[in-house]
């Protein structure tokens, strides 16, 4: 809408004069956002300036602002003055038609302050004086003092403010009706540019705590306020939002998105202005964004626990320090390695593996033996033969044996070096399914992360549209039944945002399983990007051939190359194949004799030894055997199997045919490999591209959604329009998380394809990989000239 015709300003450059209410350790920053959007919205017809010179900063106090304002307005030099300021901002009240134009920031309370309003023909609230335009800043006290209770229940409210500032009377005002209304008592400290008096003010029966603008504070001061009065255990809530909880404030309301919005706001007013329409005639009202902002951390320290409710609408600002562990997908891939329970199972496979090996390895070593027996002899004969009668006679044998040849022997022992590499190839197998599932379920982690980030940014939006669509209600521009729609909405978004945040946990939860960490243990995943050191390789590589048909295949085939020569499932059954093809060999040797060398001692006693010897601790026993008589042997034996049936020769073919079912099956098997390479390379390339297209849709979406909502602001479009395209630009969103986050997923199969995760290679070694690839593919083109 225009205001009455004038005509377009002829500055060049147009210089514009910047009022603000006194020192404060963010004026430059929230300063510079407001100048780059004038210059960036201007630039192409007008040339802002904003020189250093034509810029005052006041002392807080109402006569500085006014001596600061007067400057710049009787300053020729200026073409337009911009009060950055509640307190500049209001010694333009009564004031009638300034000079030249001016734009006001920071209004509070219009009708409370005493500035001009009125109503244009569009129902717009315009402030109707010549050359003055200003916008409102205000916010909703019952809302906010309604959410603070939410968080920690409380019948007594200390509002902190600073002194002698009429320009924040209006805020103080609204908050003492809101109190009222909710049966709060509301107590006032003035602070001066002491953080220890505002402390000492705060007297030890204080409830809760509300923090008005503290700009006096000197810097540093209000991050100590803010500890001070979170280590007494006081709950805190910002009136500016956001950024005081990002500094240790409990919560707050209003987002410092409202800083660029209202950046934006203001470059359109001046806009408006230097194209010729009056100030006056533009529009006063800027809509403040509502979402509760919740510092968790603060939360913790204090003791508030906040309702499932109430985090689930709130944006939660998470302290870094607060998670138990940081986790990046590399370290996620070794810790898995090392610590899951899988693997650890299976190297008690390989330790008893190898003892079958050091088993086998024993028959080939000296094997002694020892053996005894005890008997009743004939006594007729021992009593003719030699004048005795014994009870017992008994025998005792100690041999020592040593293999000298065995074919089954020596098979065994090599058939168990073989089987044992391929219980290690297993192992390896098993190693790379864990590293790939350990870096899969990290992505997955930061896809359900980003996924509930969007519906949460989603929901946000939906309660900044249903602000929107109560605006719209207030000045009769929309029927009831849109901000019921709006609610029901907000409904639905808060139920997929509780889907997404469960389904983020059940992420976590299978991380932790892999990582044989506490399945409930939280930690902060450490979000990936496709040119980290560990895939700047691949991807590179893959960048390069994705519109390049030619180079795509020399690609694929040497990567297939890669996955032939590493895979562990190939090499597990070429270690099969070495044991079954010994094994055969063995089989037809098995006619071959068995040779092994031997020696026995041998010792004869009795038991009348005692009486011989006539020893009487001997005679007492009840058997006293001696030796008296050794002999031994020497010698060598060989057996060879003449008969036995047929089973040498059912053994034989059993074996042969096993073998070739190993040979059949290392075929299948790499076939396996090579389509597991080439499909994962294929779905790398695609979703690589798919990357660029998915981001390109949700920018469609987003810009789609930006003009709708405008529209819908201006009544030109319907709440189902509106609904339609943030709809589409919450799909466009989540396809663009889902889209970065496969592909990352697709580039961790084709490394388990190939059998190598760069996570495990040194930079010379993944330098090496690099250079081949290069190499083989220079070959492929040269040949193809």
């Amino acid at each position: 809408m225009a205001g009455p015709a004038q005509a377009q300003m002829t500055c060049d450059p147009c210089v514009i004069g910047v009022a603000l209410d006194g020192p404060w350790e963010r004026n430059d920053e929230v300063r510079l956002g407001f100048e780059r959007e004038i210059a960036d919205l201007v630039g192409p017809r007008f040339t802002a300036v904003f020189p250093v010179e034509k810029r005052r900063v006041a002392d807080w106090t109402l006569a500085g602002a006014r001596g600061a304002v007067d400057a710049l307005l009787a300053d020729p030099a200026v073409d337009l003055v911009l009060t950055a300021g509640p307190v500049v901002s209001s010694t333009l009240v009564g004031r009638g038609e300034p000079p030249k134009p001016v734009v006001a920031l920071f209004v509070l309370g219009p009708e409370a302050q005493g500035f001009p309003l009125a109503v244009d023909e569009w129902d717009d609230r315009v402030s109707g004086v010549p050359n003055l335009s200003y916008l409102t800043f205000g916010g909703d006290a019952s809302n906010e003092l309604r959410r603070f209770r939410e968080l920690a229940p409380f019948t007594r409210l200390t509002y902190v403010s600073h002194a002698g500032l009429g320009a924040v009377a209006p805020l103080e005002a609204e908050l003492r009706n809101a109190a009222a209304s909710l049966g709060v008592e509301l107590e006032a400290v003035r602070a001066e540019s002491s953080v220890d008096a505002v402390l000492a003010a705060i007297g030890p029966d204080a409830e809760a705590i509300y923090l008005a603008p503290l700009r006096q504070l000197p810097p540093g001061g209000f991050d100590r306020l803010v500890h001070a009065l979170r280590d007494r255990g006081l709950p805190t809530f910002s009136w500016w939002g956001q950024s005081d909880v990002q500094r240790g404030v409990l919560a707050g309301t209003y987002l410092e998105a409202d800083f660029q919005r209202l950046g934006r706001r203001i470059a359109l007013h001046v806009q408006r202005i230097l194209t010729g329409e009056d100030a006056g005639a533009l529009p006063i009202d800027f809509e403040r964004s509502r979402r509760l902002t919740l510092n968790i951390e603060t939360a913790r320290t204090i003791g508030v626990s906040p309702t499932a409710d109430v985090v689930m609408g709130a944006d939660v600002l998470q302290a870094r320090g607060a998670a138990a562990r940081s986790l990046d997908l590399a370290t996620a891939a070794r810790e898995a390695v090392s610590a899951n329970l899988d693997l650890a199972a299976f190297e008690q496979v390989l330790a008893a593996g190898r003892q079958n090996a050091r088993a086998a390895r024993a028959a080939w070593r000296p094997q002694v033996t020892a053996s005894t027996r005890a008997e009743t002899p004939d006594s007729d004969v021992l009593v003719r033969a030699l004048g005795i009668e014994p009870a017992w006679l008994a025998a005792g044998t100690v041999g020592v044996s040593q293999l000298l040849y065995s074919e089954a022997a020596q098979a065994e022992v090599q058939i168990q070096d073989h089987l044992q590499r391929a219980r290690e190839q297993a192992r390896e197998e098993l190693r790379l399914d864990v590293v790939r599932d350990a870096a899969v379920g990290h992505l997955d982690v930061l896809r359900t992360q980003a996924l509930e980030r969007i519906e949460r940014d989603n929901l946000t939006l939906t309660w900044s549209h249903l602000d929107l669509a109560e605006s719209r209600r207030r000045i009769g521009v929309a029927r009831p039944s849109e901000v019921v729609r709006w609610e029901s909405q907000i409904a639905v978004d808060r139920r997929a945002l509780v889907a997404a945040g469960a389904r983020r946990r059940v992420a976590e939860i299978a991380l932790n399983r892999l990582l044989a960490r506490p399945l409930d243990e939280t930690f902060e995943a450490t979000d990936v990007a496709p040119n980290d050191p560990e895939l700047l390789a691949m991807v590179s590589r893959l960048d390069a051939s994705a519109g390049n048909p030619a180079a795509f295949e020399c690609y694929l085939a040497f990567m297939v190359a890669e996955g032939r020569a590493n895979s562990p499932e190939l090499l597990g059954i070429d270690a099969a194949i070495d044991a079954r093809e010994r094994g055969v060999r063995a089989a037809r040797r098995a006619w071959t004799p068995t040779v092994a060398a031997h020696g026995n001692l041998i010792g004869v006693g009795r038991d009348d030894i005692g009486v011989l010897l006539d020893d009487e601790a001997t005679r007492a026993l009840p058997f006293a055997f001696a030796p008296t008589a050794f002999t031994w042997a020497v010698g060598v034996s060989a057996v060879m199997p003449l008969f036995d049936g047929g089973a040498r020769r059912a053994n034989r073919l059993r074996a042969a045919r096993e073998l070739d079912e190993l040979r059949i099956t290392r075929r299948a098997t790499a076939d396996r490999v090579e389509q597991r390479v080439r499909s994962a390379l294929r779905l790398a390339g695609a979703s690589w591209v798919g990357i660029d297209l998915a981001a390109s849709a949700a920018a469609s979406a987003g810009s789609s959604l930006a003009l709708v909502t405008d529209a819908y602001a201006e009544g030109s479009v319907s709440i189902v329009d509106l609904i339609d395209a943030q709809q589409a630009a919450l799909a466009g969103r989540r396809l663009e998380a889902e889209a970065r986050y496969d592909f990352l997923v697709d580039l961790m199969r084709v490394q388990r394809a190939i059998g190598r995760f760069f996570f495990f290679m040194e930079p010379a070694q993944v330098a090496e990989f690099s250079a081949r690839l290069g190499d083989r593919c220079d070959a492929t083109r040269r040949r193809r000239r």
